[in-house]
């Protein structure tokens, strides 16, 4: 079993607030999990209201497939207008 991980982290220009950002974060990760099955959580900076760091796990039998998959993960995310990403990691187990 191969086990893919991604976290990303994003400036989130359009937050006025700790609101915004939730919503803006939630239904992103919400939208993110119905599509791709993945396990989605917000990993850091949660107080503040313009950063937010977003990590996802994808397991499969073969590598190809899941790497594919948080490449396909890290697009949508990326789609969102009202967020940009300022870094980018991938790992391997």
């Amino acid at each position: 079993m191969y086990v893919g991980c991604l976290v990303v982290e994003f400036h989130i220009p359009a937050s006025a607030s700790l609101k915004d950002k939730r919503s803006i974060v939630k239904s992103n990760i919400q939208r993110a999990q119905q599509r791709f099955n993945a396990s989605i959580v917000e990993l850091a900076d949660q107080d503040l209201w313009r950063r937010a760091t977003i990590g996802a796990a994808v397991c499969g039998g073969d590598p190809h497939q899941v790497e594919g998959q948080l490449r396909a993960l890290l697009s949508f995310l990326e789609s969102d207008p009202r967020w940009e990403a300022l870094r980018i990691d991938f790992g391997w187990r």
